[in-house]
């Protein structure tokens, strides 16, 4: 850019949004200044600093009232440091005597246990197979009325209630949607309780 071009440049007046940048930095950088104070391990000051200028910039364009700028804006920039602040901090907050220099230190599982070779991986319990639990036999009246059910509510009855598999599962083996199997269902119970009680 020239000399000339510069000084145009700089006789142009100010847009409306650049007048409100000027006019809030301070409230910005205050803002700022008060998260790093609140949250000195967890947010640096140029951090804070940085996001609170870049929402002000992006804020100070959607202002469309300016008797309500200073408290639109205030809000915009705290919403954007609390975002910060969640998505880039540490979630824990640690004692001043554990955090040590490096607050964001994790121990792996690979690093070998103090004065011997395993490693903390090779303690770790193995975790217990799952038992699988045999279905228990029905009474024949019960398995005489399932029969007596339409096809459909009879496997719909007998995956969901009696085999325990959600209404995802059983609509998986059956083939058809959820809705259909939770329908099969309910008819299935309605019919069956409609018999035990005649």
């Amino acid at each position: 850019m020239g000399v000339a071009s510069f000084a145009i440049t700089a006789m142009r007046p100010l847009s409306t949004r650049d007048r409100f940048v000027l006019q809030f930095l301070s409230l910005a950088d205050g803002l700022a200044y008060r998260f790093h104070r609140r949250y000195p391990d967890l947010l640096d000051l140029g951090d804070a600093q940085g996001v609170a200028r870049l929402e002000l910039v992006q804020a100070c364009s959607r202002v469309t009232d300016p008797t309500t700028a200073p408290a639109y804006l205030k809000v915009c920039i705290q919403g954007a440091l609390a975002h910060h602040l969640r998505d880039r901090a540490l979630l824990v907050r640690l004692p001043a005597s554990a955090r040590g220099a490096t607050p964001w230190q994790h121990q792996s599982l690979d690093q070998p246990l103090p004065g011997g070779t395993n490693t903390w991986l090779d303690v770790l319990p193995a975790p217990a197979p799952a038992q699988q639990l045999a279905p228990e036999p029905l009474e024949p009246g019960l398995e005489h009325l399932i029969e007596q059910l339409p096809a459909a509510q009879a496997a719909a009855l007998r995956l969901t209630v009696l085999q325990g598999l959600s209404l995802r599962r059983a609509a998986e083996q059956l083939g058809v949607s959820a809705m259909t199997v939770q329908r099969a269902q309910h008819r299935a119970l309605a019919t069956l309780r409609d018999q035990v009680s005649a």
